[in-house]
């Protein structure tokens, strides 16, 4: 029995381990411009251009393209069923405020899950209406 769990294990931990390196190999920037405020985690942005790539272990970067703001974080590898030509960026709505949620990569089955902050999980927890997404692509 111990044999057979140990097994499974490494399985488990082979399978995860070559998927990593396949989501993580798309290193090109992503540009998209965001017609509303939206937060990312616990970091509040405004509406504008912005560069998203990422910049090491699970982290990625987006930068508003005059460069003055900028927030570093969190995202975890995510598997879908299209190759999509062009970058998506997927957003969490509720009323009135944005949460950048699912980041889809260009050219890959793969993507990047955003970590939920603090303001989403507590404005999530106290909705009234159902959460809506929004959609934006690259230029």
């Amino acid at each position: 029995m111990n044999k057979n769990l140990a097994g499974m294990m490494v399985a488990m931990v082979l399978v995860l381990g070559a998927a990593v390196p396949v989501m993580a190999q798309y290193n090109g920037t992503m540009k998209v411009t965001i017609p509303f405020s939206f937060a990312v985690e616990n970091d509040h942005l405004q509406a504008g251009e912005y560069t998203i790539q990422r910049v090491a272990n699970g982290r990625l970067r987006i930068q508003s393209n005059d460069g003055r703001t900028k927030a570093v974080f969190v995202a975890m590898p995510k598997e879908g069923n299209v190759v999509p030509e062009k970058a998506h960026f997927i957003f969490h709505r509720y009323g009135s405020e944005y949460f950048l949620a699912t980041i889809w990569t260009p050219g890959l089955e793969t993507g990047w899950e955003v970590l939920q902050g603090k303001r989403e999980t507590e404005v999530a927890r106290n909705a009234t209406a159902p959460m809506e997404t929004a959609t934006l692509m690259s230029h």
